[in-house]
């Protein structure tokens, strides 16, 4: 049954709450499940992880699903982007058990020491909306869209904020001499 008219049925008799339907449903979309996210991220714990946290997405969020017919490219692309997800906190996990938060904190624009600018001090100007956004997302790990939730605010309001930090802290790090008053809030 891996056509997209098998996989729509079993939505369908998923989403009616019909007894063992999303079983059944989680049962022919795992080996794809499975296979996307190893594709992704190249690993078969994680691949895993995310197919399983996929699927259970997929599961939770059928009642919300309009049209059935649709259910194929709705359901790949929930594994596609849990597993995207997933493969990018793992690139910020390794970079910050690389780098350290303290290594991190340490760094400075230029080698000589009386021109040093602490990232820290720098992140600490920032107002506290850009520092949040920064703070969770960088260096606590967190996607976008989690980041939101923890703020109460859109995934692509996080994203804004991202930018606009990281665009006030260009400066500070590209050229110590900056102002701090760069960082500062305009009305």
């Amino acid at each position: 049954m891996k056509d997209g008219t098998g996989l729509s049925a079993l939505a369908s008799a998923a989403s009616e709450g019909g007894e063992g339907g999303h079983e059944a449903l989680v049962r022919v979309l795992w080996p794809n499940a499975y296979r996307i996210a190893w594709s992704i991220l190249g690993e078969r714990e994680a691949a895993e992880d995310a197919a399983q946290a996929a699927c259970a997405a997929i599961c939770t969020k059928l009642a919300t699903l309009s049209d059935t017919r649709a259910f194929v490219g709705w359901a790949y692309r929930i594994i596609v982007s849990h597993a995207r997800d997933l493969a990018r906190a793992r690139r910020r996990l390794r970079l910050r058990e690389a780098l350290g938060y303290d290594e991190a904190t340490d760094a400075s624009t230029h080698d000589d020491p009386t021109v040093r600018l602490d990232l820290e001090t720098a992140i600490s100007r920032l107002p506290e909306p850009l520092r949040l956004a920064l703070e969770l997302h960088y260096f606590v790990g967190l996607t976008s869209r989690e980041v939101g939730t923890a703020l109460g605010v859109p995934a692509a309001t996080v994203r804004f904020r991202l930018m606009l930090a990281r665009r006030r802290l260009r400066p500070l790090l590209c050229d110590s001499t900056a102002s701090p008053t760069t960082l500062e809030v305009t009305s």
